[in-house]
């Protein structure tokens, strides 16, 4: 086990960055990330059942199943559940890593955490097939979301930026507080217009409204049946392509514009706190990353709605804006290590308080 242990331990410079496991926990998110797009490619495609059993594919083990076999809708959901496997063996690897590599111990859990989620998110995947719920479907998506988050926060806190904080002064708290609020607002805000988002993919109300930034040329959608069956019938005669759309539908479609209003206005808001008032190290680069991830958002949105949503762009609008929200948590987080509440501030004092944490930082061999 000491073997293990010394193959596994930390290559640390004098700050005491674990640059492997760092490394490790990036190779991880960035696997996740294309898993984000396929899975929005397989919805798009409408090829999420097309394996009818799980976890085996038409009866075969899933990673014997015959290429031969993967046509149409079958290749989308069958290479999306390899990939899925991908990502959870390289979440294994990562768990075990920091278990046996890590020093402080909420790190350790952290991996742990990350390979309890990817274990569910596996689950859920396999019940939506088994059992033919719709709503799994839509938990299915919002947990890679989740995850993906959660990841990222394993590649933060195991950076060498966030272990040199430790040496840092405590910025002053004056907009600190503040800020750590409107970062942790703004994230929560995009991640429920993802969840508003994934509920509107898996009820195909996506062209709900065919037409944009207007609802059937109007600020409001039609408020009952008979309007909107009006509505739809100008539409049509507008040589706009218009199907039959329930009212549901179309107020779920445009529930998500004005989610995206709302995220713009919040996003917005906190890039622009961030350039005018903290000019911190760690906040700059992703409040500018958040502003153009935000444009692209918005422009793959309209895209989707006037080219009648191709499953490239539709898939990307989904992958950016797990971006997006992603970008969002690293400004969250990183406020809070600069700003740090008593929370973190009482985690900074255990790890500086514990003999392995503190030969780390100092550059000197660890007491184990």
């Amino acid at each position: 086990m000491n073997d293990v242990v010394h193959n596994l331990d930390y290559a640390s410079d004098d700050s005491g960055y674990n640059r492997n496991l760092h490394r490790m926990a990036l190779i991880v998110a960035w696997a996740t990330f294309p898993l984000i797009f396929i899975g929005g490619l397989v919805t798009s495609k409408g090829a999420g059942l097309s394996v009818p059993d799980w976890p085996n594919s038409y009866g075969y083990n899933m990673f014997l199943f015959p290429p031969r076999l993967w046509n149409g809708g079958i290749f989308y959901e069958h290479t999306h559940r390899l990939y899925a496997s991908f990502v959870g063996l390289l979440t294994v690897v990562l768990a075990v890593w920091a278990w046996f590599g890590e020093k402080r111990m909420w790190v350790r859990v952290l991996g742990l955490s990350c390979l309890s989620m990817v274990i569910i998110q596996g689950v859920l995947g396999g019940l939506r097939v088994v059992l033919l719920k719709l709503n799994l479907a839509i938990v299915h998506a919002c947990v890679a979301q989740a995850f993906f988050c959660l990841v990222m926060l394993m590649c933060l806190i195991t950076s060498k930026w966030w272990v040199q904080q430790n040496q840092i002064e405590t910025q002053p708290r004056r907009g600190g507080k503040a800020l750590v609020r409107l970062a942790v607002f703004a994230w929560v805000i995009v991640f429920l217009q993802l969840m508003l988002g994934a509920t509107m993919r898996h009820y195909r109300a996506g062209l709900a409204i065919p037409d944009v930034p207007l609802a059937f040329g109007h600020v409001l959608p039609p408020a009952n049946s008979a309007d909107l069956s009006a509505a739809q019938q100008r539409m049509a005669s507008a040589w706009y392509d218009v199907d039959d759309f329930s009212l549901g539908q179309v107020w779920l479609a445009y529930g998500h514009r004005i989610g995206a209003l709302l995220v713009s206005i919040v996003t917005i808001t906190l890039v622009g706190v961030v350039l005018l008032k903290h000019r911190r190290s760690g906040l700059i680069v992703p409040a500018i990353l958040l502003l153009v991830l935000l444009a692209t958002q918005l422009t793959l949105g309209v895209l989707t709605v006037l080219w009648k949503k191709p499953a490239d762009i539709a898939s990307a609008h989904v992958a950016v804006g797990a971006l997006v929200l992603v970008t969002t948590f690293v400004l969250a987080v990183r406020s809070m290590r600069v700003y740090p509440s008593a929370s973190l501030q009482t985690l900074s004092a255990r790890d500086a308080a514990n003999p392995s944490y503190s030969a780390q930082i100092a550059g000197r061999p660890s007491p184990t």
